[in-house]
């Protein structure tokens, strides 16, 4: 059993004990007469305690004090069984649903119309003893509408608050899957992306080493036959052959999946990509410093890719706006930067959805070894910018 489903009865039965004892202490009618109310009281924390295991049987416990203490002669109920009458109900109703709770405040309703009843009766008959019928109903009716009302409106304060802490616990459920999820997605996007740079640094890798393995081989033709130098670069050649090889065969199943692109990705088509953005209604102007030629493959490919991913998140996201795409080459780096300004009209929902464009190009970055920033501008806007690093291929 849980901390919270103990504690609160077992800290209130000790209250009451107090409250008790203080009140036949302090009380003039109990001080004389000290064994009926210590009675109610025993069993007032008697039903306290059982509300631990089972609520509704420890309400009804309490709300026993109204006949017995009618039977005893009290007056009415003691100052700690109306706390405890109060309490108990809407104990009742945090601890067990509505469907079974309500079974709490009618016990208690009928209890205490009975004690009201019997006082009543006890009443007439020693006020009255030949005339039994002299019973005050309206005092009887009143106690019965006002200790009704208690019971009821404790055991609603506790349903109330027994949902709200289900809708919070529903809510901190939904949020953790939600979580889970976004972890989930987060995870698939990068392992598909890392598949897709692996697939992209396995051509540009492969078709270095196949030209260095053809350049040897052709060297090797040059030298004389059984010649030392020649034995080697026949070693060489094969390993280049071998090392060839393997990289095909570790991606091969991944390229299966790849559908073929009509041209490679290359800068040498970025003006391609700015074409394709204008023709969908985009306004977009196009800076091109320095001279692409000689970049590796693996730049050249991230670099359009990191383009590509842009221009496609300015459509998909702010529909209506302008952007601008800049690229400049110096002999260390090379820049690709996109801005755009505030969307014109809010997307639609079918082209604003969750994406992973983002992911994507800050691994390809960190890949790279290079530099990757996006967020809004000053005006409303976005910007993304991509630094890589330049290494040229004689």
């Amino acid at each position: 059993m849980r901390r919270a489903e103990w504690i609160p009865p077992v800290v209130g039965a000790a209250g009451l004990t107090l409250v008790g004892v203080v009140e036949i202490l302090l009380d003039p009618s109990f001080r004389t007469a000290p064994l009926a109310p210590a009675a109610v009281l025993v069993l007032v924390i008697l039903g306290t305690l059982v509300a631990v295991r089972a609520p509704i049987l420890g309400t009804a416990i309490v709300a026993l004090q109204f006949p017995l203490a009618a039977a005893l002669g009290l007056d009415g109920p003691t100052g700690a069984g109306v706390l405890a009458f109060f309490l108990l109900p809407a104990w009742a109703g945090w601890r067990r649903p509505p469907r079974v709770s309500w079974i709490a405040p009618l016990a208690a309703q009928l209890l205490a119309t009975a004690g009201a009843a019997l006082g009543a009766m006890a009443g007439a008959a020693s006020g009255t003893a030949s005339d039994p019928s002299s019973v005050d109903l309206a005092a009887v009716a009143w106690e019965n509408l006002y200790f009704s009302a208690i019971a009821w409106v404790s055991w609603m304060v506790g349903a109330f608050a027994r949902g709200a802490g289900d809708r919070a616990a529903r809510a901190e459920r939904l949020a953790e899957a939600l979580d889970a999820e976004r972890e989930a997605r987060e995870r698939t996007i990068l392992v598909e992306e890392r598949q897709r740079i692996a697939r992209d640094l396995h051509d540009s890798v492969a078709h270095s080493v196949s030209v260095m393995t053809l350049q040897i081989g052709a060297l090797r033709t040059t030298l004389p036959a059984g010649s030392s130098e020649a034995e080697m670069l026949k070693g060489i050649e094969r390993l280049g052959r071998e090392s060839v090889a393997e990289l095909r065969s570790a991606v091969g199943i991944l390229r299966e999946s790849e559908p073929a692109e009509a041209a490679p990705p290359s800068l040498a088509r970025a003006s391609e990509l700015v074409d394709d953005a204008r023709a969908t209604g985009l306004d977009v102007s196009f800076t091109q410093e320095g001279d692409f030629a000689g970049l590796s493959r693996a730049t050249d490919v991230s670099a359009f890719r990191v383009l590509q991913e842009s221009l496609t998140n300015v459509l998909r996201h702010a529909p209506g706006s302008t952007a601008r795409v800049r690229l400049a080459r110096d002999p260390r780096s090379l820049v690709v930067e996109v801005e755009n300004t505030d969307a014109a009209a809010p997307p639609s929902p079918a082209r604003s959805g969750g994406g992973h464009g983002l992911v994507g190009m800050h691994e390809r970055l960190a890949l790279a070894g290079g530099g990757f920033s996006a967020g809004p501008t000053a005006r409303g806007g976005w910007r993304v910018r991509a630094e890589f690093p330049v290494e040229e291929i004689a």
